[in-house]
Protein backbone atom coordinates (compact mmCIF):
# COMPACT_ATOMS: atom_id res chain seq x y z
CA UNK A 1 0.00 0.00 0.00
CA UNK A 2 1.43 3.67 -1.02
CA UNK A 3 2.60 5.51 1.93
CA UNK A 4 0.39 8.26 3.13
CA UNK A 5 1.85 10.59 5.51
CA UNK A 6 -0.59 12.50 7.20
CA UNK A 7 0.64 16.15 8.67
CA UNK A 8 -2.38 17.80 10.35
CA UNK A 9 -2.80 17.44 13.77
CA UNK A 10 -5.86 15.43 13.58
CA UNK A 11 -6.40 12.10 11.16
CA UNK A 12 -10.02 10.68 10.57
CA UNK A 13 -10.80 7.40 9.30
CA UNK A 14 -14.01 6.80 7.92
CA UNK A 15 -14.96 2.83 7.52
CA UNK A 16 -17.72 2.51 5.24
CA UNK A 17 -18.24 -0.96 4.60
CA UNK A 18 -20.39 -3.39 2.62
CA UNK A 19 -21.87 -5.05 5.58
CA UNK A 20 -21.30 -7.44 8.87
CA UNK A 21 -19.30 -10.50 9.17
CA UNK A 22 -20.72 -13.13 10.43
CA UNK A 23 -21.11 -14.01 13.81
CA UNK A 24 -18.73 -16.45 15.58
CA UNK A 25 -18.15 -17.40 19.38
CA UNK A 26 -14.95 -15.62 20.34
CA UNK A 27 -11.58 -16.80 21.24
CA UNK A 28 -11.04 -18.54 24.96
CA UNK A 29 -7.85 -16.13 24.94
CA UNK A 30 -9.91 -12.75 24.74
CA UNK A 31 -10.58 -10.81 27.50
CA UNK A 32 -13.15 -8.73 27.50
CA UNK A 33 -12.28 -5.34 29.09
CA UNK A 34 -15.47 -3.07 27.74
CA UNK A 35 -18.09 -3.80 25.61
CA UNK A 36 -16.47 -4.53 21.95
CA UNK A 37 -12.70 -4.47 23.73
CA UNK A 38 -10.55 -7.00 24.79
CA UNK A 39 -6.92 -7.89 25.06
CA UNK A 40 -4.85 -11.24 24.15
CA UNK A 41 -1.42 -11.61 26.08
CA UNK A 42 1.03 -12.85 23.75
CA UNK A 43 4.32 -14.47 24.31
CA UNK A 44 5.70 -10.64 23.98
CA UNK A 45 3.07 -8.38 24.62
CA UNK A 46 -0.54 -7.39 24.55
CA UNK A 47 -2.83 -6.65 22.09
CA UNK A 48 -5.97 -5.28 21.74
CA UNK A 49 -8.98 -5.92 20.01
CA UNK A 50 -11.92 -3.18 18.97
CA UNK A 51 -14.84 -4.66 17.20
CA UNK A 52 -17.59 -3.08 15.72
CA UNK A 53 -20.62 -4.40 13.66
CA UNK A 54 -18.81 -4.06 10.40
CA UNK A 55 -14.93 -4.46 11.36
CA UNK A 56 -11.92 -4.21 13.96
CA UNK A 57 -8.79 -2.33 14.59
CA UNK A 58 -6.25 -3.92 16.73
CA UNK A 59 -3.44 -2.05 18.37
CA UNK A 60 0.15 -4.00 18.11
CA UNK A 61 0.67 -6.99 16.29
CA UNK A 62 3.15 -9.18 18.49
CA UNK A 63 6.12 -10.41 17.12
CA UNK A 64 6.48 -12.30 13.88
CA UNK A 65 7.00 -15.72 15.37
CA UNK A 66 3.86 -15.12 17.09
CA UNK A 67 1.72 -14.19 13.94
CA UNK A 68 0.42 -17.63 13.48
CA UNK A 69 -1.08 -17.81 17.13
CA UNK A 70 -2.59 -14.23 16.73
CA UNK A 71 -4.15 -15.17 13.19
CA UNK A 72 -5.55 -18.09 14.75
CA UNK A 73 -7.12 -16.10 17.96
CA UNK A 74 -8.50 -13.68 15.64
CA UNK A 75 -10.30 -16.46 13.47
CA UNK A 76 -13.58 -15.80 13.88
CA UNK A 77 -13.67 -12.32 14.83
CA UNK A 78 -14.80 -9.16 12.80
CA UNK A 79 -12.79 -8.54 9.61
CA UNK A 80 -9.63 -6.53 10.68
CA UNK A 81 -9.58 -3.25 9.49
CA UNK A 82 -6.90 -1.18 11.29
CA UNK A 83 -3.47 -2.72 12.85
CA UNK A 84 -2.12 0.88 15.22
CA UNK A 85 1.43 0.29 16.35
CA UNK A 86 1.98 1.93 19.32
CA UNK A 87 5.77 1.95 18.38
CA UNK A 88 8.51 0.19 16.28
CA UNK A 89 10.03 -2.21 18.35
CA UNK A 90 9.66 -6.08 16.90
CA UNK A 91 7.48 -7.30 19.83
CA UNK A 92 4.77 -5.06 19.09
CA UNK A 93 5.12 -4.35 14.92
CA UNK A 94 6.43 -8.26 14.19
CA UNK A 95 3.25 -9.37 12.99
CA UNK A 96 2.50 -6.29 10.57
CA UNK A 97 2.65 -8.25 7.01
CA UNK A 98 0.76 -11.29 8.29
CA UNK A 99 -2.18 -9.43 9.60
CA UNK A 100 -1.81 -6.94 6.35
CA UNK A 101 -1.58 -9.86 4.32
CA UNK A 102 -5.60 -9.91 5.69
CA UNK A 103 -6.52 -6.33 4.37
CA UNK A 104 -5.96 -3.96 7.26
CA UNK A 105 -4.36 -0.85 7.12
CA UNK A 106 -0.94 -0.15 9.54
CA UNK A 107 -1.26 2.86 11.01
CA UNK A 108 2.24 4.44 13.22
CA UNK A 109 3.85 7.44 14.01
CA UNK A 110 5.95 9.07 11.23
CA UNK A 111 9.30 7.84 13.25
CA UNK A 112 8.27 4.30 14.04
CA UNK A 113 7.78 4.05 10.50
CA UNK A 114 10.90 5.33 9.27
CA UNK A 115 12.50 2.96 13.10
CA UNK A 116 10.84 -0.39 10.73
CA UNK A 117 12.08 0.86 7.14
CA UNK A 118 15.53 1.04 8.24
CA UNK A 119 18.83 -1.68 9.97
CA UNK A 120 18.18 0.46 13.52
CA UNK A 121 20.23 -0.29 16.52
CA UNK A 122 18.81 -1.25 19.30
CA UNK A 123 20.72 0.05 22.18
CA UNK A 124 19.04 -2.27 24.95
CA UNK A 125 19.85 -5.36 23.48
CA UNK A 126 23.16 -4.19 22.20
CA UNK A 127 22.40 -5.43 18.28
CA UNK A 128 20.79 -3.88 15.15
CA UNK A 129 17.52 -4.48 14.28
CA UNK A 130 17.42 -5.22 10.44
CA UNK A 131 14.55 -3.61 8.67
CA UNK A 132 10.85 -4.72 8.11
CA UNK A 133 10.22 -6.07 4.75
CA UNK A 134 7.87 -3.41 2.47
CA UNK A 135 4.57 -5.39 3.06
CA UNK A 136 5.10 -4.92 6.65
CA UNK A 137 5.51 -1.21 6.73
CA UNK A 138 2.35 0.80 8.11
CA UNK A 139 0.79 2.94 4.80
CA UNK A 140 -0.90 5.32 6.69
CA UNK A 141 1.59 7.44 9.08
CA UNK A 142 1.02 10.48 12.10
CA UNK A 143 2.71 13.78 12.52
CA UNK A 144 0.98 14.45 15.74
CA UNK A 145 -2.32 12.72 16.77
CA UNK A 146 -4.87 11.49 15.31
CA UNK A 147 -8.34 9.62 15.08
CA UNK A 148 -10.05 6.77 13.80
CA UNK A 149 -13.58 6.27 13.06
CA UNK A 150 -14.64 2.77 13.32
CA UNK A 151 -18.40 2.45 12.95
CA UNK A 152 -19.50 4.46 16.51
CA UNK A 153 -16.52 3.73 17.96
CA UNK A 154 -13.67 6.18 18.48
CA UNK A 155 -9.82 5.59 18.50
CA UNK A 156 -7.68 8.37 19.33
CA UNK A 157 -3.85 8.65 18.65
CA UNK A 158 -2.35 10.44 20.83
CA UNK A 159 1.60 11.31 19.77
CA UNK A 160 3.96 11.23 23.29
CA UNK A 161 7.38 12.58 22.04
CA UNK A 162 10.48 11.45 23.15
CA UNK A 163 9.18 8.83 25.51
CA UNK A 164 10.18 5.09 25.39
CA UNK A 165 11.55 5.78 21.91
CA UNK A 166 10.64 8.80 19.56
CA UNK A 167 7.17 7.61 18.14
CA UNK A 168 4.97 6.19 20.68
CA UNK A 169 1.14 6.79 20.56
CA UNK A 170 -1.15 5.78 23.14
CA UNK A 171 -4.25 4.50 21.68
CA UNK A 172 -7.36 5.43 23.89
CA UNK A 173 -11.36 4.50 23.40
CA UNK A 174 -13.20 7.02 25.66
CA UNK A 175 -16.50 6.03 25.52
CA UNK A 176 -15.17 2.34 26.56
CA UNK A 177 -13.00 4.41 28.91
CA UNK A 178 -9.85 1.74 27.85
CA UNK A 179 -6.37 3.37 27.29
CA UNK A 180 -3.62 1.22 25.65
CA UNK A 181 -0.08 2.54 27.11
CA UNK A 182 2.30 0.70 24.24
CA UNK A 183 5.83 0.17 26.03
CA UNK A 184 5.08 3.89 27.68
CA UNK A 185 3.59 1.53 30.74
CA UNK A 186 5.58 -1.36 31.78
CA UNK A 187 2.84 -2.27 35.07
CA UNK A 188 4.72 -3.85 37.65
CA UNK A 189 8.48 -3.47 36.87
CA UNK A 190 11.47 -1.35 35.66
CA UNK A 191 10.69 0.11 31.96
CA UNK A 192 12.80 0.21 28.84
CA UNK A 193 13.87 3.69 27.81
CA UNK A 194 15.71 3.67 24.26
CA UNK A 195 17.61 5.76 24.17
CA UNK A 196 19.28 4.93 21.01
CA UNK A 197 16.22 6.41 19.51
CA UNK A 198 15.10 9.43 21.36
CA UNK A 199 13.52 7.62 24.50
CA UNK A 200 14.07 9.90 27.27
CA UNK A 201 13.11 10.13 31.36
CA UNK A 202 11.39 13.35 31.11
CA UNK A 203 9.48 12.50 28.12
CA UNK A 204 8.54 8.83 29.69
CA UNK A 205 7.31 10.35 32.71
CA UNK A 206 5.70 12.88 30.73
CA UNK A 207 3.47 10.08 28.74
CA UNK A 208 2.61 8.58 31.94
CA UNK A 209 1.14 11.81 33.08
CA UNK A 210 -1.04 12.15 29.70
CA UNK A 211 -2.04 8.17 30.70
CA UNK A 212 -2.90 9.51 34.13
CA UNK A 213 -4.93 12.48 32.72
CA UNK A 214 -7.22 10.77 30.41
CA UNK A 215 -7.80 7.87 33.53
CA UNK A 216 -10.19 7.56 36.18
CA UNK A 217 -10.19 5.02 38.29
CA UNK A 218 -12.44 2.43 36.85
CA UNK A 219 -9.92 2.92 33.34
CA UNK A 220 -8.43 0.08 32.27
CA UNK A 221 -5.38 0.37 31.42
CA UNK A 222 -3.10 -2.00 28.98
CA UNK A 223 0.22 -2.11 29.61
CA UNK A 224 3.33 -2.93 26.82
CA UNK A 225 4.26 -5.51 29.59
CA UNK A 226 2.59 -6.94 32.17
CA UNK A 227 -1.07 -7.30 33.71
CA UNK A 228 -3.64 -5.10 32.49
CA UNK A 229 -3.67 -2.14 35.14
CA UNK A 230 -5.67 0.87 36.92
CA UNK A 231 -5.15 4.24 37.39
CA UNK A 232 -3.23 3.52 40.65
CA UNK A 233 -0.90 1.03 38.92
CA UNK A 234 0.25 3.87 36.63
CA UNK A 235 0.53 6.22 39.71
CA UNK A 236 3.00 3.99 40.86
CA UNK A 237 5.04 3.27 37.74
CA UNK A 238 4.94 7.35 37.52
CA UNK A 239 6.06 8.11 40.68
CA UNK A 240 8.79 5.22 41.14
CA UNK A 241 10.52 6.59 37.56
CA UNK A 242 10.49 10.09 38.76
CA UNK A 243 11.82 8.83 42.10
CA UNK A 244 14.68 7.23 39.89
CA UNK A 245 15.11 10.27 37.45
CA UNK A 246 16.03 12.44 40.93
CA UNK A 247 18.45 10.11 42.50
CA UNK A 248 20.60 9.34 39.46
CA UNK A 249 19.79 13.65 38.49
CA UNK A 250 21.43 14.33 41.98
CA UNK A 251 24.21 11.98 41.33
CA UNK A 252 24.76 13.50 37.72
CA UNK A 253 24.55 17.32 38.42
CA UNK A 254 27.61 15.93 41.22
CA UNK A 255 29.19 15.39 38.43
CA UNK A 256 29.67 11.27 39.23
CA UNK A 257 30.51 9.74 35.90
CA UNK A 258 28.31 7.02 34.81
CA UNK A 259 30.06 4.09 35.88
CA UNK A 260 30.16 5.43 39.29
CA UNK A 261 26.26 6.11 39.33
CA UNK A 262 25.52 2.35 38.59
CA UNK A 263 28.41 1.66 41.30
CA UNK A 264 26.74 3.51 43.78
CA UNK A 265 23.13 1.36 43.38
CA UNK A 266 20.73 4.39 43.37
CA UNK A 267 17.74 2.22 43.23
CA UNK A 268 18.74 -0.37 45.54
CA UNK A 269 15.51 0.11 48.01
CA UNK A 270 13.04 -0.13 44.82
CA UNK A 271 15.13 -3.15 43.24
CA UNK A 272 13.46 -5.93 45.33
CA UNK A 273 9.84 -4.78 44.04
CA UNK A 274 10.61 -3.35 40.34
CA UNK A 275 13.53 -4.68 39.69
CA UNK A 276 13.02 -8.08 39.62
CA UNK A 277 11.63 -8.90 36.28
CA UNK A 278 13.57 -9.04 32.77
CA UNK A 279 15.03 -4.96 32.80
CA UNK A 280 17.52 -4.73 35.51
CA UNK A 281 18.48 -2.16 38.18
CA UNK A 282 21.60 -1.05 36.21
CA UNK A 283 19.96 -1.12 32.58
CA UNK A 284 17.20 1.53 33.98
CA UNK A 285 19.84 3.72 35.84
CA UNK A 286 22.16 4.00 32.96
CA UNK A 287 19.32 4.56 30.48
CA UNK A 288 17.76 7.73 33.06
CA UNK A 289 21.43 8.65 33.15
CA UNK A 290 22.09 9.11 29.44
CA UNK A 291 19.31 10.29 28.60
CA UNK A 292 19.28 13.34 31.34
CA UNK A 293 20.55 16.71 30.34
Amino acid sequence: MPLRRVSVVSLVLALVLNGPAPAAEPAAAWVELAPGLSAWSGPATTVLLAETEHGALLVDSETAKAAPALGQALAGRKPLRYVVNTHWHGDHAGGNEALAATGATLIAHENARRRMAEATFLKHHNRVIPPLPAAALPGVTLAGDGRIRLDGLEARLIHVPAAHTDGDLLVHFPAANVLHMGDCYFNGFYPIIDTGVGGTVDGLIAALDRGLALSDPRTRIVAGHGPIGTRADLKAARDMLAEVRERVAKLKRAGRTREQVLAAAPTADLDPVWGQNWVKPAQIVGSVYDSLP
